[in-house]
């Protein structure tokens, strides 16, 4: 599965959604509770939140989709913050089926440069995005905190 990535633009924010959508749920079903996972309130947030942004961007933010030939299986969103670097990686989901064909990395160098100082957050039980990150630069830096949306403890990792 070879895999083209683009930035993001206002007609991908339906497809962002859904895939936001259907790779948390397939990478944290059991693991975050059904109601929050499937619960229409959270999929329309979502995909209301997804459309305000194009409709209103962030200063400075970074999109990037993967693209298998017309269908978008993966995306990154990064963001200037302040913490302990200048930029917050704060979404890389990938479908399942894209997982593991290099795309995730072409993700991430398409919204935060190669060793470029960069933060995130990562559910502490979540070890393949943890070592995925290590692979990158990334290391954990001691910090954590509960994340309301979800309800899982988040640790940071911090490059740079």
């Amino acid at each position: 599965m070879n895999a083209t990535i683009r930035h993001a633009n206002r007609s991908d924010a339906e497809a962002i959604a859904d895939v936001h959508n259907r790779s948390r749920a397939e990478a944290y079903r059991g693991l975050i509770a059904d109601d929050i996972l499937f619960g229409e309130e959270h999929t329309y947030a979502l995909a209301q939140a997804w459309r305000e942004f194009f409709t209103v961007p962030v200063a400075g933010a970074r999109v990037a989709v993967a693209e298998v030939g017309s269908q978008i299986v993966g995306f990154a969103y990064a963001l200037p913050a302040d913490g302990p670097a200048p930029i917050e990686l704060h979404n890389l989901y990938m479908l399942e089926k894209a997982k593991g064909t290099g795309a995730a990395t072409m993700l991430l160098d398409a919204v935060v440069e190669p060793g470029e100082p960069a933060f995130l957050w990562v559910a502490e039980w979540n070890e393949r995005a943890q070592a995925f990150y290590r692979k990158h630069g990334f290391a954990l830096d001691g910090a954590e905190a509960f994340h309301e949306g979800d309800q899982i403890t988040v640790k940071r990792m911090v490059r740079g």
